[in-house]
């Protein structure tokens, strides 16, 4: 079997400014580039960037695939917006990891298996699955805690005891899952009696309507201010930033979950 790689990466909070776009073509002159994605494709060769810099530096989420078995999602994001704790309970060596800069977390979701390994058709399937980077960004984790299934049943293989696994609070919401969701159970090949079996101890929330507007009126004239002036400048994401410190101060939980332990 021939070797194959392809690397996709898509903005999505703004386009790619001419300098950037200037910058990814310098890594290769066989890119596939517009003002919002870059697509590398391998047949012999290697990526000459680092993915995890060109994600930090230009885009939103990255999605690599290789036909020896390694299949890797990754998403940046603002730390004006999401605190890298968040995300700990998911971490699981070599496998979900984060780390973050000056400006950004990136969460980096990699796995290899063997069951990877057959031919791979790579194209489509970051449009499906970028909603997932909005759906996190308001505070619903559930990719994360299937990802961490999917990295603790490959651990467990590779000979990890199953009793060093400290297993992520089960999310709600299980039962019932969006097709971004579904898209990454398939992608990653996440097995479906685990997800079951999980989904028995998953509470079923109802989506609520927040008071935003009460909370809003409740907030100080200095933080109407603030952030009103963040809209008039048009900074990103300022939306999520509100509802997140309204939520902070009238102490709203982004999500709710349980800690029944699952088992394999």
């Amino acid at each position: 079997m021939s070797e194959y790689q392809y690397y996709e990466f898509q903005a999505l909070d703004r386009p790619l400014t001419a300098s950037e776009q200037a910058y990814i073509s310098s890594l290769s002159s066989r890119v596939q580039l517009s003002a919002t994605n870059a697509i590398f494709t391998y047949s012999y060769g290697d990526f000459r960037g680092e993915p995890k810099e060109v994600l930090e530096k230009c885009f939103d989420i990255m999605l690599y695939m290789a036909n020896w078995g390694t299949r890797q999602l990754m998403f940046r994001f603002p730390k004006t917006v999401v605190a890298p704790s968040v995300f700990e309970p998911y971490c699981l060596a070599d496998k979900i990891t984060v780390s973050s800069s000056k400006n950004y977390v990136i969460v980096d979701i990699s796995i290899q298996d063997e069951e990877y390994g057959d031919w791979i058709e790579p194209e489509g399937w970051l449009a499906k699955l970028v909603q997932l980077r909005d759906d996190i960004l308001q505070g619903d984790y559930r990719v994360f805690y299937l990802a961490w299934l999917k990295a603790a049943s490959i651990a467990i293989e590779e000979g990890e005891d199953e009793e060093d696994l400290v297993e992520p609070p089960v999310p709600a919401n299980l039962k019932k899952l969006p097709v971004a969701i579904e898209t990454f159970i398939e992608l990653f090949d996440i097995d479906q009696d685990l997800i079951a079996l999980a989904s028995q101890v998953s509470i079923d929330k109802k989506e609520n309507a927040e008071p935003i507007e009460e909370w809003i009126i409740a907030l100080s004239p200095e933080e109407k201010n603030y952030f009103l002036l963040k809209v008039a400048t048009g900074e990103i994401n300022i939306g999520i930033q509100l509802v997140n410190r309204l939520r902070e101060l009238f102490k709203i939980p982004k999500s709710d979950s349980n800690h029944n332990a699952h088992r394999f």
